[in-house]
């Protein structure tokens, strides 16, 4: 099976970074899967994407080197399994708060002897190295050779996670903790996410990561605070998500074309057409 580049930086210390997709395009996962990110994350939560789009767009990273993830709807096993049954090379599970938790969540991404996961999947003997194809022998090589390579994110996104993120943290197979902010400073009922309250419990993560060596995320949403968090010790990372970046690009479009409607009326009579 080929190897999960992503997993493997953040196993060896490093860090990892791409985009988050919320419009449930494969044409929109093919295009981000060109340019050599460590990940794409597949936002199935709060995107628009359905079973058929996610299956459709995990086609584009077969043949690519960037790692398809996919944030499932929560923890239930099913879930999990089938997006990686569909082609996905890790999952990331919103909203947890323990390490019994975060042990049922690896179960659910491991075969056995480490987990309980069904054997195998419709894309999943396209990840196994073959000199000629041969579909059996693909999915017999990706269910042995697969809990190597599922990398498994779980998100602290409320402060009972973070009080017990270090318990979390050991629990074998957990590879990245990844902080959603905005659910964070919510469950604390501060009013922004810099709130001081809020970033204690942040620096608290982080401090966790230090200690225990797994990785600590951190869901950023501009390449500047992607720049920043990764600074401060965050090994994962997002410089960007589709939907506020082609938010800027239409305001960049609007404000052009107002520019060329401004110009256009106040041209003298004779230099317009």
């Amino acid at each position: 099976m080929r190897a999960n580049r992503a997993r493997k930086k953040l196993l060896e210390g490093g860090l990892i970074s791409g985009p988050s997709l919320y419009f449930p395009a494969p044409e929109i996962a093919e295009e981000a899967a060109q340019y050599g990110f460590d990940f794409v994350w597949i936002d199935w939560q709060h995107g628009g994407w359905s079973e058929a789009t996610i299956s459709a767009a995990m086609a584009a990273f077969t043949n690519v080197s960037t790692v398809p993830l996919v944030r499932t709807l929560g923890p239930d096993p099913a879930w999990i399994g089938r997006v990686l049954d569909l082609g996905a090379l890790g999952v990331i599970v919103p909203m947890v708060e323990t390490p019994a938790q975060c042990e049922a969540i690896v179960r659910a991404a491991k075969f056995p002897p480490r987990g309980s996961r069904s054997a195998t999947g419709l894309r999943t003997p396209y990840h196994a190295k073959q000199e000629r194809y041969d579909y059996l022998q693909g999915a017999f090589d990706y269910t042995q050779r697969s809990n190597e390579q599922i990398l498994t994110i779980v998100m602290v996104e409320t402060a009972t996670g973070v009080q017990n993120v270090r318990e979390m943290m050991a629990v074998p197979d957990i590879d990245c903790v990844l902080i959603g902010p905005y659910d964070l400073s919510r469950s604390l009922g501060a009013e922004r996410m810099s709130d001081r309250q809020v970033e204690d419990l942040v620096q608290e993560v982080l401090s966790a990561s230090r200690a225990t060596g797994v990785a600590a995320g951190y869901v950023t949403n501009s390449p500047a605070e992607a720049e920043s968090r990764a600074a401060q010790g965050f090994r994962m990372v997002c410089p960007g998500h589709d939907i506020t970046q082609l938010v800027e690009a239409f305001n960049e479009m609007r404000k052009c074309a107002e520019r060329l409607v401004e110009k256009n009326r106040t041209m003298p009579e004779s230099g317009k057409n």
